[in-house]
This record gives structure tokens, sequence and C-alpha cells, in this order.
């Protein structure tokens, strides 16, 4: 199986889970290269959720130089929002709580 079936492959198992609303891949600049969402939601999470999660590793590193971040997670009332940064690419995840849908 090549890289980018195994991508694709992933990409829709996770998009499968009944409480997943969507997700990005994005390259290690921030660039959509893949989305579930429409054009302008895409520009939003991409934006938003690739500098908390910069923030977050900087926080991290802060801490402990020896460490980095895995990933982070965070639940609002409505949604829960997972980023998972890498050197080459990053993965987001929307997901709708159990409280908010």
């Amino acid at each position: 199986m090549s890289l980018q079936s195994e991508v694709e492959a992933t990409i829709k198992r996770i998009s499968g889970h009944p409480s997943v609303l969507g997700m990005l891949v994005l390259g290690d600049d921030g660039t959509p290269i893949k989305s579930t969402f429409e054009v302008d939601e895409t520009a939003k999470y991409s934006s938003l959720l690739t500098q908390f999660a910069a923030l977050s590793r900087s926080a991290v590193r802060d801490i402990d130089p020896t460490n980095d971040l895995s990933y982070v997670r965070v639940r609002s009332t409505n949604h829960e929002y997972i980023c998972i940064p890498d050197k080459k690419f990053h993965i987001i995840v929307v997901t709708g709580t159990s409280d908010g849908q």
C-alpha cells in the first residue's frame, strides 16, 4: 500500500467516526493538503489551530527543552479540537461533544 493510499485510508477511517465533524491535513507551513471542510472553515481552522499548537509547543519546550508536544486537545461546550503537529505535516480533527451535539 502506498503512502498516499495509507493517508487516504486513515482520513476515511477517522472521518467515519460518528462524532467527527471534519479534519484537515496541513503541510509543515500550514498550507491545507487535504480537508473535509468547506474552504472558509478550512482557512479558519488551519490558521487558528496551527497558531495555537505552535504556542502550546513553545510552552512545552519552555518548561522542558528536551520535551516536545505530541498533540493538543481542547474541549469547548460544542466541539473538541485535536491538533497533532509533526515535522512534515499537521493533522487537525474537529469533533462534536456529547454535551453540545
